[in-house]
């Protein structure tokens, strides 16, 4: 039932994010769920710019101070790279925070579990909130 859920929260976040980029004017495509690092390619109308888009969400409910990632991305930095962390909210829109892949791989948090699992994770920081503009810089 977990993998379920964490499959519904990853999609949906996927489809508010490229909704989001939509309505701001970009041609938006959805990747194969076995794309590697991209979940989302967008391009400007002019498709002068394109980006590779990884998104992470959290479901409505559940913790919403950090975003699970994997090992690999405190080594994946692009200029066309971004990440678009999703806080999903019951009724009403998501919280966006859209981050450089330069700042997630500088700042990807690391811990051991008692069990020896080992979790990445990058924390929300406010000033990426609603932060589109970074598309358009």
């Amino acid at each position: 039932m977990s993998s379920t859920i964490n499959f519904i929260t990853g999609m949906t976040s996927v489809y508010y994010a490229a909704a989001e980029l939509s309505e701001r004017g970009f041609i938006v495509t959805v990747t194969a769920r076995n794309a590697p690092h991209a979940d989302i390619i967008a391009s400007t109308i002019d498709m002068k710019k394109t980006f590779s888009i990884q998104v992470k969400g959290n479901k409505a409910g559940g913790t919403q101070s950090f975003w699970l990632l994997n090992k690999d991305s405190k080594n994946l930095s692009s200029q066309d790279f971004f990440y678009v962390f999703v806080n999903l909210k019951k009724d009403i829109k998501p919280d966006f925070y859209i981050v450089p892949s330069g700042e997630v791989a500088r700042n990807v948090d690391f811990s051991r579990a008692k069990t020896g699992s080992q979790w990445y994770s990058f924390r929300r920081d406010e000033k990426y909130k609603d932060k589109w503009s970074t598309f358009n810089d």
